[in-house]
């Protein structure tokens, strides 16, 4: 049997039309190519994992239908230009961080208002998967991005990075640091810490120069960026998840001009990568772990008490009102109940 994909689908400008038989490869020469953009470059966690698992998947799962032709490392889209870019079709498909989006995704902002998380990749993805089905918010703000998603992964647990010794939480008071969306600044300055923004590009010289003296994010993202060469003294702990899910997205006009066997078979890949992922993240923290000891990396566990100072319940509850009350101000009229349904996720997903 042979199924033809529209002859309006467009790779770099150029109509093409694919004929393939199911089950077996197109010719290379037919093939349709769809674009991927992602601003990290290749060797962290993520970005590898996409490169090695999930691109060959797509073309396996799509009889060679299909096949990505990938842009790392901000070769044609940077950050905050990504969701735009695959809306209007730039690139097919990319990858965003919601905290660079505050405004356009901002019911996906509300996981970083849960600080501590399942330690466990899949209850992770329970708890987003969860959301997307049972709360039209974080749909809405897709389909408004004219995109839809296909695969979701994460960052490992947010580490502190710090380039003077740090035995504790305590440590950071009183210093400049540097995190990564609104949220996660109060945090600092819950903890003491004097919160500051730099761009991701920035960070590094900014920790060279001492014009932070640190930084929170994702412990793979810190140490693909070798934030630990100038801040070698580490913060860790499992528990305290990157909340934000990392977003992988196809343009839904692009999508819907697949036939319906590419569709099925970009689908499943993406569902078979996402279950191939939960391994790849529990390797990966112990990994960078390994990885800076051997280096010189000083890493100290957070404690029970350095996690109850960063998720500071009588804190966290003006952090939690403090969302609902801007994401109504924004025009997420519902936020209070997005809040309520969210609150009531993350405790099921801690208790799987």
């Amino acid at each position: 049997m042979l199924f033809k994909l529209p002859k309006k689908i467009t790779t770099f400008g150029v109509a093409s039309a694919v004929v393939f038989s199911l089950g077996a490869a197109a010719p290379s020469a037919y093939a349709a190519e769809a674009k991927y953009s992602d601003h990290d470059p290749l060797g962290g966690m993520r970005p590898q994992f996409l490169h090695d698992v999930w691109f060959p998947e797509i073309e396996k799962q799509t009889g060679g239908a299909l096949k990505i032709r990938s842009f790392f490392g901000g070769a044609l889209m940077k950050s905050k230009e990504a969701l735009k870019g695959v809306g209007d079709n730039v690139a097919q498909i990319s990858f965003s961080f919601p905290g660079h989006y505050p405004s356009r995704l901002l019911a996906h902002n509300i996981f970083a208002l849960f600080p501590e998380g399942p330690e466990k990749f899949e209850n992770q993805a329970w708890l987003w998967r969860a959301a997307y089905e049972q709360i039209p918010a974080f749909k809405a703000e897709l389909d408004n991005a004219n995109v839809m998603p296909l695969l979701v992964t994460a960052g490992l647990p947010g580490a502190f990075a710090g380039k003077k010794p740090l035995a504790s939480l305590a440590d950071i008071k009183g210093d400049n640091w540097r995190a990564g969306g609104k949220w996660y600044l109060r945090y600092l300055e819950s903890a003491g810490a004097l919160p500051v923004s730099v761009p991701w590009g920035d960070i590094y010289v900014a920790l060279q120069t001492g014009a932070i003296e640190g930084v929170f994010t994702n412990y793979d993202g810190l140490h693909l960026m070798k934030f630990d060469e100038v801040a070698p003294n580490m913060l860790v702990s499992k528990k305290l998840w990157y909340a934000l899910p990392f977003l992988h997205y196809i343009n839904k006009d692009y999508f819907q001009s697949l036939s319906k066997e590419v569709q099925d078979g970009v689908l499943k890949a993406s569902k078979i990568a996402e279950q191939k992922f939960a391994a790849v993240y529990s390797a990966s923290f112990d990994k960078v772990k390994t990885e800076q000891l051997a280096a010189g990396v000083k890493v100290t566990e957070l404690t029970d008490a350095d996690l109850a100072m960063w998720a500071d319940p009588s804190k966290l509850s003006v952090h939690q009102a403090n969302w609902v009350k801007d994401a109504e101000a924004a025009g997420l009229k519902d936020a209070a109940g997005v809040m309520e349904k969210v609150r009531a996720l993350h405790k099921q997903a801690m208790s799987r």
